[in-house]
């Protein structure tokens, strides 16, 4: 293990510790994982570029396109944290602000079927 130079004179670096401090009281602002199982079995975890999840999921999505489309099988996933499955691409997001506030306003003047 590499041993920094404050460490080495006995001096402890504020930076660092700062930095580890703020790590575990927001650990929930690091990037997306996901975990991805191949139809023989593998497992492999793919970590998004995205701290957004909304962002992270479209890009995990495209993954699993990809995968899927280069293995010729089905892929299932799941992020971390998150204990049920999806197989393939089929998730839908959950609608933005603006789109549910946009089908209400619809639906309250006209019969909207879905």
């Amino acid at each position: 293990m590499a041993v920094t130079m404050p460490e080495l004179l006995g001096k402890r670096d504020v930076i660092e510790d700062c930095r580890k401090h703020i790590k575990i009281l927001n650990s929930d602002k690091y990037r997306v994982t996901a975990e991805l199982v191949l139809t023989n079995g593998d497992r492999r975890i793919y970590r998004a570029k995205s701290i957004n999840q909304d962002f992270a999921i479209r890009e995990i999505l495209t993954f699993v396109g990809a995968v899927e489309k280069a293995t010729g099988g089905t892929v299932m996933w799941r992020l971390k944290g998150e204990k049920t499955y999806h197989l393939s691409t089929n998730y839908t997001l959950k609608p933005s602000i603006l789109q549910r506030a946009k089908k209400a306003v619809l639906s309250y003047f006209f019969d909207i079927e879905e």
